[in-house]
C-alpha cells in the first residue's frame, strides 16, 4: 500500500489526476473545487448504494432507515417533532409526512401529542424501530463501503475534514439562500 494511502483499492479515477487533466484542458484553470464536488458525488454514490441494500434487508426504504436512524441517535425519549425530522433530514415536510406513515403503519415510529406544545406532535422511536436502527448502525459500523478497512486515525481525519467540508458548504448555502431572499424581496401582504 502507497504511504498515503492514496490508492488502497483499485476504483475510479484518481480525483487529482482528473483535476491535472482538466487543469489542462482549460488552461491551467484550478478545477479543485469541482474535483473535491465531483469526487464527494461518486462517494456519495456508493454510501447511497450500502444504504439501499441495508435498508431493504430490513424490509425498508433508504428513507425510511434514515428516520429510523434520526431518532435512536438523539437519544431518549427518541422523539421528534416532524419538523425537526425535515430538517436533520434535509428532506421536505411532505417526504417526512410519507416516510412516517410507512413507519408508523409497521410499527416502528409512533406519533404522540407533544408534552410541550398544545397542539404539536412528535414522532416516537418504538423498541422494533429501535431494534432495526441498531442493526442498521452495527452494520454499518463494522462493514461499510470498505470504510473498515481504514485505521482509526484515519478514520478521524477524515471525520475532521468532513465536518470543514460540512461547515463551509452549509455556511454558503446559508448565504446563498440569504441573498436569494433579499433579492425577492418582502413576502406579499398575506402570503406567508
Amino acid at each position: 500500500m502507497p504511504a498515503d494511502g492514496a490508492q488502497l483499492y483499485p476504483a475510479g479515477p484518481d480525483p487529482r489526476r482528473m483535476a491535472e487533466l482538466w487543469s489542462a484542458e482549460l488552461g491551467g484553470l484550478d478545477v479543485t473545487s469541482a474535483t473535491v464536488a465531483v469526487t464527494l458525488q461518486r462517494l456519495a454514490q456508493h454510501v447511497e448504494r450500502a444504504v439501499v441494500a441495508i435498508a431493504r434487508s430490513h424490509g425498508l426504504g433508504p428513507g425510511d432507515l434514515r428516520v429510523l436512524l434520526a431518532l435512536r441517535r438523539g437519544g431518549p425519549p427518541y422523539a421528534v417533532s416532524p419538523t425537526e425530522l425535515f430538517r436533520l433530514l434535509l428532506i421536505t415536510s411532505g417526504a417526512v409526512s410519507k416516510q412516517v406513515d410507512r413507519l408508523v403503519e409497521v410499527g416502528l415510529v409512533a406519533r404522540m401529542p407533544d408534552p410541550e406544545k398544545l397542539r404539536g406532535l412528535l414522532v416516537r422511536l418504538e423498541p422494533a424501530g429501535r431494534a432495526v436502527a441498531e442493526a442498521a448502525m452495527k452494520e454499518m459500523s463494522t462493514s461499510f463501503v470498505g470504510l473498515e478497512r481504514l485505521s482509526a486515525e484515519q478514520k478521524h481525519e477524515v471525520l475532521d475534514m468532513l465536518a470543514r467540508l460540512q461547515a463551509v458548504m452549509e455556511g454558503a448555502a446559508a448565504m446563498e439562500g440569504a441573498a436569494a431572499q433579499s433579492l425577492a424581496g418582502p413576502a406579499p401582504e398575506g402570503v406567508h
